[in-house]
């Protein structure tokens, strides 16, 4: 009895000894808890966020050799980041050819205005197919001039109609005096042209035909080109400038 008492003894000190280890623990915890909440809450304090503590209490500054480096790789990338942006709003400077051999391709075209009579009417045999245009009718006094350059197309069964103009693209070149001039007149569309090049040339031109015609003006003014089929809205000019004084 006296062994088991004496052991019963010093299990409950061992017991109480443990106890005491682990109070003494959970106090040094608590303790270094309330130190670390105290720091951060002073460092938010003073207008830092916790990571900006921990960096400010990391961050070593450069020095020497090292500080050289990262300043010449910033200097590098800064000016890296200007060339670019000089670049793209850099202009060239290009020096315009001297030639005095003008050449230009002139087609004969006409612009068209579809529509319908009736809004959002699908017309499956007609180009005159706008089913999301709104209703039209061609006016009952038109105010166009006479002359084949302007039509207007009545309309059909499903109410499709247009208006057409005859014209040139492009309308107007610029020569300077004294330049060997070279126009290709096209026939694109209009199935049948007479062109007249004042003091040049007259000709006819159908669908799919080229005239050439060559000229040289000896002095400043303007010089037209019409169709005699489509007046008097076919017709373009030739802007002849001073001769350039070198």
């Amino acid at each position: 009895m006296m062994k088991d008492k004496r052991l019963m003894n010093t299990n409950q000190k061992k017991i109480t000894t443990t106890s005491k280890q682990t109070q003494l623990i959970a106090v040094a915890i608590l303790a270094a808890s309330i130190v670390a909440a105290a720091a951060m809450t002073g460092g938010i304090s003073n207008g830092q966020n916790p990571q900006k503590a921990m960096a400010q209490e990391v961050y070593t500054p450069q020095t020497g050799a090292a500080a050289a480096e990262a300043n010449e790789y910033k200097t590098a990338v800064s000016n890296g980041s200007s060339s670019s942006s000089m670049a793209a709003t850099t202009v060239k400077a290009v020096d315009p050819s001297k030639s005095i051999e003008k050449e230009f391709w002139i087609n004969t075209v006409h612009i068209d205005g579809l529509t319908n009579i009736n809004a959002t009417v699908k017309c499956d045999t007609c180009p005159q197919n706008t089913p999301t245009h709104p209703a039209e009718k061609p006016p009952t006094n038109s105010t166009i001039p006479t002359g084949g350059g302007f039509k207007i197309t009545e309309p059909n069964k499903v109410g499709a109609w247009s208006f057409r103009s005859f014209t040139f693209a492009p309308g107007q070149i610029v020569v300077n005096q004294g330049d060997k001039v070279t126009l290709h007149f096209i026939g694109v569309q209009g199935a049948y042209h007479v062109i007249e090049v004042k003091g040049v040339d007259t000709f006819e031109l159908k669908r799919a035909q080229i005239h050439t015609v060559s000229f040289t003006p000896n002095s400043p003014g303007t010089i037209t080109y019409i169709c005699n089929v489509h007046p008097p809205n076919m017709v373009g000019q030739i802007l002849v400038l001073p001769k350039a004084t070198v």
